[in-house]
């Protein structure tokens, strides 16, 4: 398995936003993404400097935005595109052999070690299907790896309702689940060994479950392990995102400049998670963070989210990433 390099958040005393643009820029120019772009009757224009070649890719990609093409990708119950349900019909052979390709060199299908072990917190994102179980395996992993404790684990959820296309995974490690704070809940208990005892702060908004958040404490021997979920920033329009997670943390927890963190994600989601953190958290809060993917093959067929369409629409969230880093940080 490999580190994730390319992308690699830079030290808090460095340049960092000159080393963020270098990164970035290799990452746009690896060849294999070149060789992709040219299979869809496209090139990459010669001479962008790194604004001008992110804006182009990021107009470019809407050939790859299979979740807003495709309707049989929409979940009636979560009210979003499902991206576990993306289909590979419309694609030749030739340009789903160049999209695995392209995803292996560009982080998506390759980067389960962190790059370093010393941290002090520990994210385990939440999401659909089997994700909270195998982000917090992949934690327990990484901690026992690195042969010394966090200073606290932290589960990082919202109160998104579990999809229809999700519940035969989920029903394997949390069958009376409902939401996705009840699968990390579920992954806490089975991965991190955590009993019943437990403390807990909640608002529940019953007008607005975008309003609602919970937070719970379990004691697990050497650190503890909280499970959350955060409000959303918009709860008008949407339920909570990562970033409105990441956030939540910061207002709840004390993370001093300097802190360590490894967030742990799944594969493919590892460039596109990782940059969205080092915009909105790493940046602003002056902290170091690592970010790593259970493998692929941990997930089987009933994770799914490895074929051509689901790292392609991948890339491209990974190039918008880029795109926000661009014009409003750099």
């Amino acid at each position: 398995m490999a580190k994730n390099l390319v992308l690699a958040c830079p030290a808090v005393n460095v340049d960092r936003i000159t080393e963020i643009k270098g990164n970035v820029d290799r990452w746009l120019r690896t060849p294999s993404l070149y060789r992709l772009v040219e299979v869809f009757d496209a090139k990459v224009p010669d001479n962008l400097d790194l604004h001008g070649l992110a804006k182009w890719f990021l107009s470019f990609s809407d050939c790859w935005d299979f979740r807003g093409r495709q309707k049989q990708a929409f979940d009636n119950k979560v009210g979003e595109g499902a991206r576990w349900l993306l289909s590979d019909a419309d694609l030749t052979e030739e340009q789903k052999s160049l999209a695995l390709n392209a995803a292996m060199d560009l982080g998506l299908r390759d980067n389960a070690i962190p790059a370093d072990t010393d941290f002090d917190f520990v994210w385990i994102l939440g999401g659909a299907k089997l994700s909270c179980l195998l982000r917090s395996r992949l934690a327990v992993q990484a901690i026992r790896e690195a042969g010394h404790a966090p200073k606290a684990v932290v589960l990082l959820a919202s109160m998104r309702p579990i999809g229809d296309a999700e519940r035969e995974a989920t029903n394997t490690y949390a069958p009376n689940a409902e939401t996705e704070f009840d699968l990390m809940v579920a992954a806490a208990q089975q991965e991190f060994n955590v009993d019943e005892n437990f403390g807990e702060e909640r608002h529940d908004d019953p007008e607005n479950a975008n309003n609602s958040w919970i937070v719970r404490k379990y004691p697990a021997g050497s650190y503890d392990v909280f499970v959350i979920a955060a409000p959303s920033s918009d709860p008008e329009k949407r339920r909570a995102n990562s970033v409105d997670t990441y956030e939540f943390f910061f207002n709840r927890f004390q993370a001093p400049a300097g802190s360590r963190v490894l967030l742990t994600t799944s594969q493919i989601y590892v460039p596109y998670q990782h940059l969205e953190a080092v915009r909105t958290i790493a940046l602003p809060h002056k902290i170091y963070l690592d970010t790593i993917g259970f493998p692929p093959e941990w997930g089987g067929a009933l994770q799914g989210m490895n074929e051509p369409s689901n790292y392609m629409q991948e890339i491209r969230s990974t190039i918008q990433s880029i795109d926000r880093l661009l014009t409003t940080t750099i």
